[in-house]
């Protein structure tokens, strides 16, 4: 009975291990260190929606609302829109498994992320269902940033403009290149 005990301590403490170790290799600066490993650990950070972006500290954290879209142009032509799923749209019994879900849309922002960028072009397509007829196709990934209602107004302005930037282009030549 005890050497259970010992081994579930060992696990727990190789997990706690490997998950600090993972989280100071993601927020050190740029160094041969982190070059080293960083691709390792992105398999670990992004899919559990723990990596860290220092754009939301001070001095200058990002205080705007970001919505992440991607518009998928095909071979004939015809413009497809795909909105990223929005946590405000969604009852909430779903957004509770999903709080992390905004910081998708500000990490989107970071220059690092471009293999992110492209992996969710690649969803994007996917999502839309195109067939293997409309290829090759042609995919804007844009966010629409919304700055935040002046001190002392209790409302954003729904008419108040939005500013479009485009983060990334990809064009995929086959279903092949989206297919997971």
């Amino acid at each position: 009975m005890a050497w259970r005990r010992t081994v579930q301590r060992v696990g727990l403490s190789a997990v706690a291990v490997f998950h600090v170790s993972a989280l100071m290799i993601w927020t050190m600066p740029n160094c041969a260190i982190k070059q080293q490993f960083e691709d390792v650990v992105r398999y670990y950070m992004l899919p559990s929606g723990l990596w860290q972006w220092w754009a939301m500290f001070a001095p200058n954290p990002l205080n705007c609302t970001v919505r992440v879209d991607a518009e998928v142009v095909d071979a004939k032509g015809m413009r497809h829109v795909y909105e990223f799923p929005r946590l405000a749209d969604l009852p909430w019994w779903r957004r509770v498994s999903r709080y992390r879900q905004p910081k998708f849309g500000a990490n989107m922002l970071a220059p690092e992320y471009t293999k992110v960028r492209e992996l969710a072009s690649r969803h994007a397509v996917r999502q839309l269902g195109l067939g293997p007829e409309v290829f090759p196709v042609w995919v804007s990934l844009y966010c629409e940033l919304k700055d935040p209602p002046p001190l002392g107004v209790g409302a954003a302005d729904p008419m108040a403009p939005t500013r479009i930037q485009v983060l990334d282009r990809f064009q995929f030549a086959s279903l092949k290149e989206v297919r997971p």
